[in-house]
């Protein structure tokens, strides 16, 4: 084995219905991905469901999933990001408010210490407190490993300004200079969809496409950017009813059309209101499949992409890792100052 194959830490990104752990070796390299649908949803209504502490199955989880990481090295550093630091979560990590460094030591980790004798550290969210408050966990992670990336590989300016666009359940926008969130803001598109095509009346409508039916998607790109676009999604989506039912959109170009109109209305509000002008290149960082949908309604709007490379989650881990001093023999201080929460027992 070589010594860019010994393992240096053990990053977790645990977010709401999803959890992906990662053997990282020397500069953060992946040696090993893991992942599981045990998301902080499933173990909490699985601690409900069972009568055990929250904090037992949230441990349960976490050495079925990483127990075999650490078999050869008990003492390897783990770190985890996400949903797993929320109310929800194993245990809850404050905020850290903007404008924030991602990439800044300090005493901001929470840390968990398991019966096993085992550490996890646990980085905070970020918090937007405006008339409005945002807030996101795990995705300020994802933004460093993307900014850390680009930044090491040329393709962007040191300490430039861009727009970070993370796709998903709750899309994040954020405007980061360096490698410091300055502002962001979030839209529910993707849990409104799910809404949409799962418990409303137009889910008897669709039927299933085998592949996607992106001239269904590219109309509702469209109609949302039109005139008639302007009343709103709470208007357009009922169009994907009355379009099939007067037989001018086929049952599998449903759910297309409406992650079109969805993302399209998403757009639209972003840019009037979010946006400067002349945002520049933004970056897309996310699943593969929602990002390139993503990508083609920004690029049907005239604006500039980059796609950030496969697994800037780790990437990010890694990088805190180090400036916490996490990982022994790197950068950062030999000591990170954490605050502790210890696991119970039944």
């Amino acid at each position: 084995m070589t010594s860019a194959d010994q393992p240096q830490l053990v990053a977790v990104d645990w977010g709401t219905s999803s959890c992906r752990a990662y053997l990282l070796g020397e500069t953060g390299v992946v040696l090993s991905e893991r992942r599981e649908p045990s998301g902080v949803m499933a173990v909490s209504m699985r601690a409900a469901a069972s009568g055990i502490a929250r904090d037992i199955v949230f441990e349960q989880t976490f050495e079925k999933l990483c127990g075999d990481f650490l078999i050869g090295d008990p003492g390897l550093p783990v770190i985890a990001c996400g949903m797993v630091g929320s109310n929800h979560g194993w245990a809850q990590a404050p905020y850290r408010q903007l404008p924030c460094d991602l990439a800044a030591g300090g005493d901001f980790l929470t840390r968990v210490r398991t019966r096993m004798g085992r550490t996890v550290h646990i980085i905070p969210g970020l918090i937007v407190n405006s008339s409005l408050p945002g807030v996101m966990r795990g995705e300020e992670t994802q933004i460093l490993g993307a900014i850390s990336h680009e930044t090491s590989t040329g393709t962007h300016p040191r300490g430039a300004d861009r727009i970070v666009l993370l796709p998903g359940t709750h899309s994040k926008w954020a405007r980061v200079a360096g490698t410091t969130v300055t502002d962001f803001t979030t839209c529910m598109t993707g849990e409104f969809f799910a809404l949409l095509t799962k418990s409303s009346t137009l889910s008897g409508l669709a039927t299933r496409a085998d592949s996607p039916r992106w001239e269904a998607f590219d109309r509702g790109l469209d109609v949302a950017a039109s005139p008639i676009g302007r009343v709103g999604i709470l208007s357009t989506a009922f169009s994907a009813r009355t379009l099939v039912l007067t037989g001018r959109l086929a049952s599998d170009e449903v759910h297309d059309y409406l992650s079109g109109l969805l993302i399209g209305h998403e757009l639209t509000g972003i840019v009037a209101s979010w946006l400067d002008d002349g945002p520049g290149e933004i970056l897309l960082c996310g699943d593969p499949d929602l990002s390139d949908r993503y990508r083609r309604a920004l690029e049907r709007r005239g604006l500039a992409v980059a796609v950030a490379v496969r697994h800037s989650a780790p990437a990010g881990l890694w990088q805190v890792a180090r400036a916490t001093g996490l990982i022994s023999g790197l950068e950062g201080p030999a000591e990170p100052h954490l605050t502790q929460v210890t696991a119970t027992t039944t």
